[in-house]
């Protein structure tokens, strides 16, 4: 079973055409737009400014951060606690 695993695959790799790749600025500049606009109407984080679903009730993203845990009001120690 193995081998003719082995042959199906060497047959695929062998027939794929070899392509140098080169950048499509208008490729890319289409599936930016594509996501902008699968973006289009989604919250912001009040903070950093990253495009989420849901916002918590402080109008946050889920990130924790120093900056997002000081805006929640979260205690922040100024070092970590030492270990036994």
């Amino acid at each position: 079973m193995s081998a003719i695993l082995e042959a199906n695959i060497a047959h695929a790799l062998s027939s794929v055409d070899e392509r140098e790749w080169r950048p499509n600025r208008d490729v890319t500049l289409a599936e930016l737009r594509i996501v902008d606009m699968i973006h289009e109407g989604k919250p912001t984080c009040r903070l950093c400014g990253q495009v989420v679903n849901r916002l918590d009730t402080f109008g946050l993203c889920s990130k924790t951060t120093e900056s997002h845990r000081q805006r929640r009001g979260d205690f922040t120690p100024a070092k970590k606690a030492r270990t036994r």
